[in-house]
């Protein structure tokens, strides 16, 4: 991995980030309980999450034009969030007071994995009118999560993704809920010049596949646009209509695995803004993601 793919000068294409800013309540234990079971459990530490805040977080610190559009309410996690957003210097785009936000019990294992308990807010209540507060044509790239398409919501959001310039890509994050989005709106996304991002359990349950490279390459044909799939310590897997491989990453310590899929899919957004190839913006993918998996939570300081 060269050194020149993290660094940030140069002009790059505006992204917008759609999708929900919540807060994350991290607590750490060796295992699971079982049912019943009573168990201690040490809390490391509450921040402001969510995959559209994480995913702008690396967009921002990796200086690229970006804006957040996830809905901010009124409350106490809305608090929160705004004074992070702030403190962050980024423009809120989008408020409400219908609602509060959201928030997850993130629970890390000994060894990484992590576990999510969420009590969804205004995030998930998304609404036709939010988005006359948007241009979606400025934009070169926009993402979105499967966390944000189920339910009424996804309606709301593929409609108005319908307004986008011709020449704008959509980045879909399929998100392990992937198996309860309506399938006619699943349908509309991926037909949408879609670019899609996914990691291997999501990528099997999304095409109905148990082998991770003939999904990918059979979603890549019925999309006709790059598809990214993340393997863990295997690296990251990339197929176009042209061609496919993998990319290596480096052996890491894994703290906790918090973030990690948002710091990858942010960081080849960041590569595809600065027209690298789908290779190389894997490869930055996969360095910021490293970073992120040494670290206690989600939360990334470049």
């Amino acid at each position: 991995m060269n050194k020149h793919l993290v660094q940030h000068s140069g002009d790059t294409g505006n992204v917008l980030v759609i999708g929900a800013a919540v807060v994350d309540v991290i607590i750490q234990l060796d295992q699971l309980p079982k049912t019943a079971e009573d168990v201690v459990a040490e809390h490391k530490e509450t921040i402001v999450g969510g995959c559209a805040y994480n995913v702008a977080n690396i967009l921002r610190q990796l200086h690229v034009n970006y804006g957040l559009f996830a809905p901010v309410g009124k409350g106490n996690y809305a608090n929160r969030i705004k004074g992070q957003l702030l403190q962050d210097g980024v423009e809120l785009l989008l408020e409400d007071a219908s609602a509060d936000n959201g928030w997850n019990l993130s629970i890390v294992e000994k060894g990484g994995e992590r576990t999510f308990i969420t009590i969804p807010g205004i995030e998930t209540r998304w609404e036709e009118r939010w988005f006359s507060h948007i241009d979606l044509g400025a934009y070169d790239y926009i993402y979105v999560s499967g966390y944000e398409l189920e339910g009424p919501s996804g309606k709301v959001i593929v409609d108005a993704l319908g307004k986008r310039k011709q020449t704008g890509k959509i980045v879909f994050d399929a998100g392990p809920r992937i198996e309860f989005l309506d399938k006619e709106i699943l349908e509309r996304i991926l037909g949408m010049g879609t670019i899609v991002h996914a990691n291997k359990s999501e990528m099997l349950a999304l095409m109905g596949e148990t082998d991770v490279e003939l999904a990918a390459r059979k979603l890549t044909r019925l999309t006709q646009e790059p598809v990214v799939v993340t393997l863990g310590g295997e690296g990251t897997l990339y197929c176009t209509l042209e061609e496919s491989g993998i990319v290596a990453t480096e052996p890491v310590e894994v703290v906790d695995t918090i973030g990690a899929g948002d710091a990858h899919t942010g960081a080849l957004i960041a590569g595809l803004a600065r027209g690298y190839s789908i290779r190389q913006a894997c490869e930055l993918g996969n360095v910021i993601a490293g970073i992120v998996v040494q670290q206690q939570g989600g939360n990334l300081q470049l």
